[in-house]
């Protein structure tokens, strides 16, 4: 069977809300291990899951820890990785286990952000529509949706790709290609860009689904539980695509050209300097 694994934040209450009543309709459900990924502590109850509680490493969100506690406290050997706040429909777990394979990842790439809240019941309309062309032309919710696929093949650079949530993969496939980088921390980590392409460069295969995947909004908050501007978030990523770039070897202008679009009044300085400062990371210490 299948162990899934939900990433959770205790700002994501309503999100997880949405995303547990779809897993509840679909087929399948109640054979599998359920374990909630939660980032910091969690003070409810929720039946039939597993609550595995991650502390952070010096106030940093980790996505690699995140990762890792899903996949080695599952129980199975086929794994559903779930972000807390993605609606799918009713034939996804089915779907998913029949074209799970080892060195496979299953992923959709028809992934729609929510502009604004809906009804549960209208999403679940939405995701349960034969004519997926409908989903941003029905009437009674125009405006609310925006296509934003999900990219099959790596990219340097910020987008949602295969390892975005909603994947599925085996045990060890995961555990044989060292897991999520765990020098990623905090929004816009790109740990999942370079898990993709760790993926890809060992010769695993993506399979798409091409099942609807709607993504509830949610704004994202600093430490002090403040929303971040779109500006802010670009920041937040600058650093660890410093790192991503460095460990792959990325063209510098394309990391100077994210400076710079991120606000880095001095992008070609920064860069410099954000590059001498990664002497210790994990490619460097591997060439000492």
């Amino acid at each position: 069977m299948l162990s899934i694994f939900v990433m959770y934040s205790p700002d994501r209450t309503l999100p997880f809300d949405y995303t547990l009543a779809c897993l509840k309709r679909m087929e399948l459900y109640a054979d599998c291990q359920k374990i909630l990924v939660v980032d910091g502590r969690f003070q409810k109850y929720l039946p039939d899951w597993d609550i595995v509680e991650v502390p952070r490493l010096n106030n940093k969100f980790c996505w690699g820890r995140m990762w890792d506690a899903g996949v080695l406290n599952s129980r199975f050997d086929r794994v559903l990785y779930l972000d807390s706040d993605r609606l799918l429909p009713q034939s996804f777990l089915k779907a998913t286990l029949e074209k799970m394979t080892p060195d496979s990842f299953i992923f959709t790439s028809l992934h729609f952000q929510m502009l604004k809240k809906l009804k549960l019941e209208d999403c679940i309309r939405l995701l349960e529509m034969s004519d997926l062309s409908q989903l941003l032309t029905d009437a009674s919710t125009t405006g609310s949706l925006r296509f934003e696929p999900r990219v099959k093949e790596p990219v340097h650079g910020s987008s949602k790709n295969v390892m975005s949530g909603s994947t599925g993969f085996f045990k060890q496939t995961y555990i044989e290609l060292g897991g999520v980088d765990h020098w990623y921390c905090g929004h816009g980590a790109f740990a999942d860009s370079d898990f993709h392409y760790t993926s890809a460069r060992n010769g695993c295969r993506f399979v798409d689904l091409q099942l609807p995947e709607l993504h509830f909004p949610h704004e994202k908050l600093d430490s002090d539980n403040q929303a971040l501007s779109q500006m802010d978030l670009w920041k937040a990523s600058l650093d660890n695509f410093v790192y991503y770039c460095h460990k792959w070897s990325v063209p510098q202008a394309i990391l100077v050209e994210f400076a710079r679009h991120s606000g880095i009044q001095k992008p070609e300085r920064y860069v410099k300097q954000a590059l001498m400062n990664l002497n210790d990371s994990p490619r460097d210490l591997a060439e000492k």
